[in-house]
């Protein structure tokens, strides 16, 4: 399969959307990933992946065809009241934020020119307008087919 970085962004895509969140508040509550910046608006849980255009960084024991690139993963929640002694959306994202991390780290491993994935921690925080926001970056390195 040829790699470059709108692939890989089509294959995270299929991933995440395999997904299914932990706290689902109906069947249709899914992540349903769009690419590219955040365009906020009512509603469940909504995903967004934004990336870095590739560059080719050769190094130490790496060749011309390993490139790099950066992705972030961006997930909205409503921020409603949770029931009492029920989790609510910061619970919900933190969770979220570590499932996807894990299936990225067994996709990464498991996809061939797929040379290696950087995850920062995952910030979780209200965005002020009644939301909480998940965003989290990657480094990835691949070997790009030419």
């Amino acid at each position: 399969m040829a790699m470059d970085t709108a692939t890989i962004l089509d294959l995270l895509t299929t991933r995440i959307e395999a997904l299914t969140p932990r706290a689902q508040s109906s069947a249709d509550d899914r992540f349903r990933v769009t690419l590219g910046d955040p365009l906020a608006s009512a509603g469940k849980r909504q995903t967004f992946i934004t990336a870095d255009g590739a560059i080719r960084k050769p190094r130490g024991g790496s060749t011309c065809s390993d490139w790099e690139t950066t992705l972030e993963i961006s997930v909205l929640y409503p921020d409603t009241m949770p029931a009492r002694g029920q989790r609510g959306a910061y619970s919900h994202a933190l969770q979220d934020a570590e499932d996807m991390l894990s299936d990225l780290h067994t996709w990464a491993s498991t996809t061939d020119k797929i040379l290696a994935i950087e995850p920062s921690p995952a910030t979780v925080a209200s965005d002020g307008e009644g939301r909480i926001e998940s965003v989290r970056s990657i480094f990835i390195q691949f070997e790009r087919a030419l």
